[in-house]
């Protein structure tokens, strides 16, 4: 039988010693992660993914944090023609139209999230292809000249409150399995929709939300009736039986690729189902999780404005 000499002994001692010191550390930062993630109130969910004005990576270039956000809401003024990525389709979004998507500092629409249309808005764009976003035929549109304000289940702060969360299985492990995942959305009509999957933006099946409740730490909808893909209660309000559906921020995990770690993902708790959502690589709530783990490097600019970010979503 092999015996093991002194030397060896130590160095696997010191070894062992080691990795248990580094999953301690490793815990320990997930935790504090957790403990930043659920000081967030959850009605500023998706100013999560606002960016920095410089481009993608955290450096010394950026200058500050954009004012603009993909989630953004808008009342569009007049008919907007909007054609898939290919230009092969056009449709038509009538005036009137609430509408979420990314502003280019000028006023105009950039692109228009599919997921957040009213169901008859969705009806009208479906041609175009399953596709995600939908793009203003004409760069100079007007489209974001008026952000919508009013705060209801769709919008709160002229910010979608739910344009998609994924449903987490096992494959949210994988950096970007949100496009294969069922997931959830809030519309522009106030209809909570579920998604059989990440490639179809066609309703699977929706609810009317009928009213919403919104604390610090959970948005609470009632809905008409049941719908498929979210854990509801029945409950009386008022004379009438409504399905409650409640929304709690719980956490975080990271994703990665290839055995590397990747995005950070905030999980979205709904009785004993979960949502996700991905953080932008380019967003200051990343530098602050950065800073926990170690996972990146963040600068001393970064530090300092990310900081202040992300205190502001509490």
């Amino acid at each position: 039988m092999f015996k093991m000499g002194s030397k060896s002994a130590v160095l696997l001692m010191l070894l062992g010693a080691a990795a248990g010191s580094l999953a301690v550390t490793n815990a320990s930062a997930n935790s504090n992660v957790d403990i930043l993630v659920n000081k967030i109130n959850i009605n500023n969910l998706f100013n999560v993914n606002t960016v920095y004005t410089g481009g993608i990576g955290v450096t010394e270039n950026n200058n500050g944090i954009s004012i603009y956000n993909r989630f953004q809401t808008y009342k569009i003024k007049r008919s907007l023609k909007v054609t898939n990525e290919y230009k092969h389709k056009t449709a038509t979004l009538p005036k009137g139209s609430v509408v979420t998507g990314y502003n280019d500092g000028q006023g105009n629409l950039v692109n228009i999230d599919n997921t957040t249309l009213s169901i008859k808005n969705q009806s009208r764009v479906r041609k175009l292809g399953n596709w995600h976003y939908s793009y203003p035929s004409v760069k100079e549109n007007n489209g974001a000249a008026n952000k919508y304000v009013r705060n209801t289940a769709f919008s709160y702060n002229s910010l979608a409150s739910v344009p998609m969360l994924s449903v987490k299985t096992s494959k949210a492990q994988v950096d970007g399995a949100t496009s294969e995942l069922p997931f959830i959305s809030v519309t522009a009509d106030k209809k909570l929709v579920y998604h059989k999957t990440g490639q179809t933006f066609r309703a699977t099946s929706y609810a009317k939300i009928s009213k919403v409740k919104r604390t610090h730490s959970m948005i609470t909808y009632y809905l008409n009736r049941r719908t498929s893909g979210v854990t509801t209660k029945k409950v009386k309000v008022g004379k009438h039986y409504r399905y409650r559906v409640s929304l709690k921020l719980a956490g975080s995990f990271q994703s990665g690729y290839n055995g590397d770690r990747g995005a950070y993902n905030l999980n979205v708790k709904n009785g004993k189902q979960v949502f996700f959502l991905p953080i932008d690589i380019n967003s200051p709530v990343e530098s602050q999780l950065d800073l926990i783990t170690g996972y990146e490097t963040v600068s001393a600019h970064d530090k300092k404005i990310s900081a202040a970010y992300v205190q502001g979503l509490y």
